[in-house]
């Protein structure tokens, strides 16, 4: 018995109405002129304490960091905060730096200066931004992305007059589920200018663990349990950057700053087209309606029966003679 060709064509259906792209699926670029002039921030550092003296801005995924005018670059989230044990000064700095060094324009730029330096005081800076599926790239706002490679281009926090030690790293952010997780490698952002980019099979077995940056932006991978990620269903990606502490060293004016030049991501996106798909299961539908009343109309069972009677009738004639 043959099968019915509409359950083929269903599945082709389904495999046809859903296009697969391999595409840079995120891309800020400092390079872009998003903005003509320094723009703050749409949200601000707040202060508190009085030794530690702490400068921050919670995190929110919800309120957007990105300057509500005067930007033309994609949206962005996060928070971040900056505390000094001595001396009460902090974030003098929360924009899009459309002339930051080195010479690239319309860095995510944060500064803390401090016209006495900071001599004697022990200093940390936390802090994480967030890139939403909904301001990815077009053709991949929707569906299902499934992450293939993520680079970014900084300019490292520190103070070029000063002999500070650094121990400032950033860690990699995915949401998936509604979970964020930070990976296990980190990459140095200390006292110099870089990039780092993983993609294929180094980012597939990339190990991460579950942070929330809403319960704190400091982050303890000594406490953390890595293991392998799915990268499927990726919702956003991002940067986390910490130093827990470093002493100043400068009694002069000193500045340290940290600027994201560019963050970019490739994947692969799944999305359904409804429009096609209706048009596909209606003419499927409708062929096997049609299928169905023709193979109850065959006259194939009739004939068999027809020919089986005119055996039997020619055999009780032959008895009769």
């Amino acid at each position: 018995m043959m099968k019915s060709p509409t359950i083929t064509s269903l599945f082709a259906c389904l495999a046809i109405v859903s296009s697969t792209q391999a595409d840079t699926i995120f891309n800020y670029q400092a390079t872009d002129s998003h903005t003509s002039a320094d723009v703050s921030f749409a949200t601000a550092a707040s202060a508190s304490g009085s030794g530690p003296y702490v400068d921050t801005n919670n995190f929110s995924d919800t309120v957007a960091l990105s300057p509500s005018s005067g930007y033309s670059g994609p949206t962005f989230y996060g928070g971040y905060r900056f505390s000094s044990s001595t001396i009460d000064k902090g974030f003098t700095r929360e924009q899009i730096r459309n002339a930051a060094s080195p010479s690239t324009t319309d860095q995510l730029y944060l500064q803390s200066y401090q016209a006495g330096g900071w001599l004697g005081s022990n200093l940390s800076l936390h802090g994480i931004y967030i890139f939403k599926q909904a301001d990815f790239t077009a053709g991949h706002q929707t569906g299902s992305v499934a992450l293939d490679g993520l680079s970014f281009q900084w300019v490292g926090y520190g103070n070029t007059q000063g002999a500070e030690t650094f121990d400032f790293v950033g860690r990699l952010v995915v949401q998936i589920d509604n979970v964020y997780y930070l990976s296990q490698t980190s990459i140095s952002l200390a006292n110099y200018n870089g990039n780092f980019s993983i993609s294929g099979p180094t980012l597939a077995t990339e190990m991460w663990t579950a942070y929330d940056p809403n319960a704190s932006l400091d982050f303890d991978p000594g406490a953390a349990t890595f293991s392998p990620l799915n990268l499927e269903g990726v919702t956003a990606v991002g940067l986390h950057f910490e130093e827990d502490g470093w002493a100043g060293t400068d009694a002069a004016g000193a500045a340290y700053g940290f600027g994201v030049i560019s963050f970019a991501a490739t994947g692969t996106t799944v999305v359904p087209e409804p429009s096609s798909m209706g048009a596909w299961l209606g003419t499927t539908m409708l062929a096997a309606i049609f299928s169905r009343k023709l193979s109850r109309q065959t006259p194939t069972t009739h004939v068999t029966t027809d020919s089986a009677d005119s055996t039997d009738r020619k055999a009780t004639d032959a008895a009769k003679m």
